[in-house]
């Protein structure tokens, strides 16, 4: 389920920036009004095929459209779907609706944070429904501020009332009674991310034209000369909520494994050797070691980290820990596992800034034999306008995410290539594939004789 990235071209019928300039206004309504009908009816056939429930609004309705491992011309008419109906909502509503409806944003926001705040998700049944003044006695907060709070959330499709004055879950709401990392996911962006975001401006004024990982918009919100992760040492319950966001952050679809799994050709290795480098838990290496089992990996990451992920390996698969081992390492070091087949870097780079990512890349470089490759899955950030902008909203926001954090970004392509021939001239990108429904791109690097 996937397929080559060239960020200069990436055909989605549609949602191009070509097809923007070529198609009249006269016509784009219908133009748009016929992707969403034949996109409807390829996925609609699909879930009715094989079996699966329909999306509906209901109570118990799936948490998700189109399974994670659906074919990948499946998944690509849901996201030409999502992007036809966005441009509609777009055309229909017109230049001058675009600050109103900007506005819902962070009232939503808002809402969101209160309603986990007050734990209202877990007080509200199941089943059933529970009226407004019960709901606010037990959270002990105001019934007035209750009702108006929930029914601003109701247009988003969280709760919603099936009889007046009475309050009910819909999937969305359920998920997040029933689910603690999406829960807490939910709290995090409320509470710490929203605020960074915030604090963009203030940052900018305060420290014009710095890079320093000290000077952003988190340091502005949270009072700190202390950078991210030197602020989370310091605060154990902050961290613990953090480590949590990442869990659920990891476990979403657009950074699922399978899309690592799929993404390069990890058979061509044979009975090869893989250095998971900044592998932590050793999460990555189990799922290819189970996908590809004449592979053997090393999982190396900072000694502290590493005696916990030891014992990560799962029992049910025994097998794995004869070629499954662990190392303490630091990647600012020279590279001590020689000749190995191929030294994986997983949403690793993207953390540092290019003198970073320079000195990593050259800790590897002395490591490798001729045919090594070096395969780093990160973000590769596409074109303005060359993919969907379902898509390519997801990816400025991580992009922007790092800047308010870290005051890092993601990386285009050539960002990519100006990267490795900072590192090194004969580090040469051979292929990069981007796997349907992915947020990340698999670049795989090589040696390139001289």
């Amino acid at each position: 389920m996937s397929e080559s990235y060239n960020p200069d071209e990436f055909p989605v019928t549609g949602s191009s920036h070509k097809d923007r300039t070529r198609v009249p206004e006269t016509t784009k309504l219908e133009s748009l009004k016929d992707d969403v009908v034949r996109n409807v009816s390829i996925v609609s056939d699909y879930l009715q095929k094989n079996g699966l429930p329909q999306p509906s609004f209901e109570r118990n309705a799936p948490l998700t459209f189109i399974p994670p491992r659906s074919p990948s011309h499946i998944q690509q008419a849901r996201q030409d779907l999502m992007e036809a109906a966005l441009k509609l909502f777009q055309l229909a509503s017109g230049p001058i609706e675009y600050i109103p409806n900007l506005a819902l944003g962070y009232h939503y926001l808002a809402c969101l944070r209160w309603l986990t705040y007050f734990n209202i998700f877990k007080k509200v049944p199941l089943e059933g429904n529970i009226h407004y003044a019960q709901l606010a006695e037990s959270a002990s907060v105001s019934e007035v501020q209750l009702k108006s709070i929930s029914r601003m959330a109701m247009t988003n499709n969280l709760f919603h009332e099936p009889e007046p004055n009475h309050v009910a879950h819909t999937p969305i709401s359920a998920l997040l009674a029933t689910d603690h990392l999406m829960h807490e996911w939910a709290r995090f962006m409320t509470e710490r991310s929203a605020l960074c975001a915030s604090k963009m401006l203030e940052a900018s004024i305060t420290w014009p034209q710095s890079l320093a990982k000290n000077h952003t918009g988190f340091n502005i919100a949270q009072d700190t000369t202390l950078t991210f992760f030197e602020w989370l040492d310091k605060e154990p319950k902050e961290s613990e909520r953090f480590a949590q966001y990442m869990q659920m952050i990891r476990s979403t679809e657009g950074l699922g494994l399978e899309h690592l799994i799929s993404g390069f050709d990890w058979a061509s290795l044979g009975t090869g050797t893989v250095v998971d480098v900044g592998g932590s838990s050793g999460s990555v290496s189990i799922e290819l070691a189970k996908a590809f089992t004449n592979l053997t990996f090393v999982v190396q990451d900072l000694p502290q980290n590493i005696e916990a992920a030891s014992t990560s390996l799962p029992k049910d698969f025994p097998c794995l820990a004869k070629r499954i081992t662990f190392q303490g390492h630091d990647f600012f070091k020279e590279q001590t596992v020689k000749g190995a087949d191929a030294y994986l870097l997983r949403m690793i780079l993207h953390d540092w800034q290019p003198e970073d990512c320079v000195r990593i890349l050259r800790r590897i470089l002395p490591a490798m034999k001729k045919t090594s490759k070096i395969i780093i899955m990160d973000v590769v950030l596409p074109k303005p306008g060359s993919v969907p902008a379902v898509q390519e909203s997801l990816l400025r926001a991580r992009d922007i995410t790092m800047l308010q954090s870290f005051n890092s970004t993601e990386r285009d392509i050539d960002d990519w290539h100006a990267l490795l021939g900072d590192t090194d001239k004969k580090l040469k990108i051979i292929n990069v594939v981007h796997p349907v429904g992915s947020w990340m791109a698999v670049l795989e690097v090589g040696l390139e004789s001289m």
